[in-house]
């Protein structure tokens, strides 16, 4: 199973160029067996949309996912699709990946993005959902407390950005956190840039949360 963890679809990402329907085209041709949807969660996609509700933004944030799934069961694609989030928080301009959400949790537990990283971690855990640093290394980033971390995206794809991904790599082994990989797809140029490799089949975002807590796959360097 090939699985892209960090792509982000035009419908929700304000920084997002391609559309979910193409975004699923161009995995499936590529081979991927599944793809998380990881919509950029933050005040910043809040306000650039002009919503001041907080059903309203949930709403939009799963825009991108929904159009996606939508068109890949319409059509019957050979791909799973997959709920994810980057959510950046109101403390810091770090963004953290989350692995193991549902529907149900973004509309029980509305703009997370108020949330204190801590307090983020502890409602994750208590959810079984895993909170994963995406780009740690980058310029405008800063490592968070690994207390409050479960892994580290230690291979950033995007070509645009200097991800630092050695430094991430070694943070990460330092702290003996989950490694993950993803090619932080925004553009036609950044498909197929990272995401894992793993020989255990899954159905659900839940199983695919299980095979990176214990570890049953490989990364994706490109």
């Amino acid at each position: 199973m090939k699985v892209e963890l960090h792509a982000h679809t035009s419908e929700t990402s304000p920084c997002g160029n391609i559309s979910a329907r193409k975004l699923v085209m161009m995995y499936e041709e590529k081979g991927y067996d599944a793809v998380v949807i990881t919509d950029h969660y933050s005040k910043w996609v809040m306000d650039s949309n002009h919503i001041t509700k907080p059903w309203e933004f949930t709403e939009f944030f799963l825009n991108g996912y929904h159009s996606a799934l939508n068109y890949a069961q319409s059509h019957k694609c050979n791909i799973k699709i997959l709920l994810g989030a980057e959510v950046s928080l109101l403390e810091s301009p770090n963004d953290y990946l989350l692995y193991g959400t549902d529907e149900e949790f973004f509309n029980q537990n509305p703009l997370l993005f108020k949330m204190p990283l801590k307090k983020l971690y502890k409602l994750c855990h208590k959810n079984g959902i895993l909170l994963v640093q995406a780009h740690p290394c980058r310029a405008y980033c800063t490592p968070a407390d690994a207390h409050f971390l479960d892994g580290i995206e230690v291979y950033n794809g995007n070509p645009r950005h200097n991800s630092n991904n050695n430094k991430a790599y070694k943070l990460a082994e330092e702290n003996g956190l989950i490694m993950t990989s993803g090619s932080d797809f925004h553009e036609e140029e950044d498909l197929a840039r990272g995401g894992i490799i793993t020989e255990d089949d899954f159905n659900s975002i839940h199983e695919l949360t299980e095979i990176l807590k214990m570890g049953k796959y490989g990364i994706i360097l490109v």
